[in-house]
C-alpha cells in the first residue's frame, strides 16, 4: 500500500535569516512536496528558496491567506504547515502518517524551543497541555491536516493574526487534535525581541480578548505595539 503524500506549506515574509536552515532540514526527507508561499519579501527569501529548488508561490501577505494558497496548489493527501523559523525531526513525517492511519485527521508536533531554559521548557510543556486538554494547536507547533478535511472546513480564516487559533476552534468541532511524538523546534526570536514575560503576557491577553470577540486586526495592533503594557484605547 502506497504511503500518503505530505505537502509541506511554508508562508514567508522576509525570512532570509531562517528559511535556508528549514529547507536544508526538509531536503533530507524523501517523498514530500515543499511549497513556499511568499507574501512580498524584499530580502533574499525567494532567492534562497530557488537555490533549494522548491516550489515558490507569491500571494497577498497574511499567513492564513498564504497557507490557503499553498493548500490549493498542494498535491499531497496530507497538508503540513510550518513556520520558516522552525525545524523538524526526520521522524515527524512517518509520525504524521501513522497518526492519520490511526484516525487523527489533524493535529500538531511536540514543541521545543531553540533555547533549553527553564522558561522556554515551561512554555513548551504548557503548549503540549493545551493541545491535550483543549485541542488548540498553534502555528509554531506545526499543524497537519488531511487535505479533504481542510477543504471541508474552509481552510484558515482570512485573518491578519490568530488564524491558527481560529482554525483550531473550527477543527475541534470535527475531531480532537492529535499530537505526534516527533519534535518541532522553533525560534525564540519573538520572545528575545520583545522580552520574555512581556511577550508571554501579550500572547495570553490577545487570546483572551479574541474569545471576547475583539477583532484579530485590533489584536494584532496590540500585539505589535512597542509601548509598555496594553492600552485599552487600542481596542476602540
Amino acid at each position: 500500500m502506497a504511503q500518503s503524500k505530505i505537502s509541506v506549506i511554508i508562508p514567508t515574509l522576509n525570512e532570509e535569516a531562517h528559511i535556508g536552515a528549514l529547507l536544508k532540514n526538509l531536503g533530507q526527507v524523501q517523498g514530500i512536496e515543499i511549497i513556499v508561499v511568499d507574501g512580498g519579501s524584499t530580502d533574499r527569501t525567494l532567492e534562497i528558496c530557488r537555490l533549494h529548488a522548491v516550489n515558490c508561490l507569491s500571494g497577498a501577505p497574511g499567513r492564513g491567506t498564504q497557507m490557503n494558497l499553498g493548500a490549493q496548489k498542494a498535491t499531497g493527501d496530507i497538508l503540513f504547515f510550518l513556520h520558516a523559523d522552525s525545524t523538524v525531526e526526520m521522524r515527524v513525517f512517518n509520525d504524521i502518517r501513522k497518526a492519520v492511519r490511526n484516525g487523527y485527521r489533524w493535529g500538531c508536533c511536540t514543541l521545543f524551543f531553540t533555547e533549553q531554559t527553564i522558561f522556554f521548557n515551561l512554555v513548551a510543556i504548557a503548549s503540549r497541555l493545551r493541545v491535550k486538554f483543549f485541542s488548540s494547536c498553534y502555528g509554531d507547533q506545526g499543524i497537519f491536516c488531511e487535505k479533504d478535511l481542510f477543504s471541508r472546513a474552509g481552510g484558515f480564516p482570512d485573518f491578519p493574526f490568530l488564524e491558527d487559533l481560529a482554525f483550531s476552534h473550527c477543527m475541534r468541532r470535527y475531531q480532537r487534535a492529535g499530537m505526534i511524538p516527533g519534535k518541532i523546534t522553533t525560534s525564540t526570536r519573538r520572545f528575545r525581541q520583545n522580552g520574555l514575560f512581556r511577550t508571554l503576557l501579550k500572547m495570553q491577553m490577545v487570546k483572551a480578548l479574541y474569545t471576547l470577540g475583539i477583532s484579530p486586526g485590533k489584536l494584532l495592533d496590540i500585539y505589535q505595539s512597542s509601548g509598555k503594557g496594553l492600552s485599552c484605547r487600542r481596542l476602540l
